[in-house]
């Protein structure tokens, strides 16, 4: 569980510095003949080729088991006229705890319709999908700056 912990808070780390980077300089892309006769060979636009260091990483979905409890509460000190049912669960984290009690409204909002007291609990596990940035590298790529101007389609 510590080791998913510390995998889990390495991977955060990762994947907020990423998106901090790629927040800074937004790089849009076109297709080559509409990028050359719009840019390139127009007298109107222009620019010129830079080359920019951007973070790219490779992706992975992954099946992992996470445990949950499931928390059993039976409805006590019911009020005659409350539809609640008898008997309600709340799923937590298998690590988490669950609430003691908690007091339902009664009917028409006024005085307590009852109080769900916590009973006994029951676990289980279950896969979930999750993607993961693997083999995350600095790589430099050329890129198009326009320098923008009236006809130009790509703005800088």
């Amino acid at each position: 569980m510590k080791t998913t912990t510390l995998i889990a808070s390495v991977f955060l780390a990762l994947t907020f510095n990423a998106a901090a980077n790629t927040a800074e300089k937004e790089i849009k892309t076109t297709d080559f003949n509409t990028f050359y006769d719009t840019q390139v060979a127009s007298s109107d636009c222009g620019g010129y080729w830079d080359e920019r260091r951007v973070r790219v990483c490779d992706y992975r979905t992954e099946l992992t088991d996470i445990a949950y409890k499931t928390c059993h509460y039976k409805l006590m000190y019911k009020n005659s006229m409350t539809t609640y049912p008898d008997w309600t669960t709340k799923t937590v984290l298998a690590s988490q705890s669950c609430p003691n009690d908690w007091t339902i409204p009664g009917p028409y909002g006024y005085a307590p319709g009852g109080v769900y007291v916590h009973q006994h609990d029951t676990f289980f596990t279950q896969q979930e999908r999750k993607t993961v940035a693997y083999n995350c590298r600095w790589e430099t790529r050329s890129v198009w700056v326009p320098n923008g101007g009236q006809f130009c389609p790509i703005e800088p």
